[in-house]
């Protein structure tokens, strides 16, 4: 068993989840009552069969195998430990974008993943970065496009 092959496990496991929730969406009021419901299953649909892709591709493959394919369990290497800091930083987003609101709980998560990929020596422009989104995004959204996001109660914005 490879990576590949639980990469696209996992990928079938989500995309079939993930449509099927799509699926269980209410219907719209007025309108086309799936239309809003659409482009969320093909998602899904296309996420399943990437996965299903990839298994195919991994049970096809013959030849000799480079043990570095094949999963260790145990001690995370560097690149290991990033991505296990990005979904962590991706949980902790997902938990305060409520309470917090969008401005911080973003400016949170874009310094946080920014200083995982960029280390110490960028964090001044990791920073800049994850204000001038933050900002930016919600000045875009919530003032000019007039589309609501998640207010700031700390601010009471």
């Amino acid at each position: 068993m490879t990576w590949n092959f639980l990469t696209g496990l996992f990928a079938i496991i989500i995309g079939v989840v993930y449509g099927w929730q799509a699926w269980r969406l209410p219907r719209a009021m007025f309108g086309d009552p799936t239309g809003h419901i659409v482009y969320p299953v093909i998602l899904g649909i296309a996420m399943a069969v990437l996965g299903l892709g990839l298994m195919v591709k991994e049970i096809i493959v013959k030849g000799p195998r480079n043990p570095k394919d094949s999963p260790k369990f145990g001690k995370l290497t560097r690149h290991g430990r990033e991505i296990a800091m990005a979904i962590g930083a991706s949980l902790v987003y997902a938990l305060a974008f409520e309470p917090i609101g969008y401005v911080f709980s973003t400016m949170l998560y874009l310094g946080a993943v920014l200083f995982i990929v960029n280390g110490k020596a960028r964090v001044l422009r990791s920073v800049l970065v994850a204000v001038l989104f933050s900002v930016g995004v919600y000045v875009l959204f919530s003032v000019l496009l007039g589309i609501q996001l998640p207010r700031m109660p700390i601010l009471d914005i």
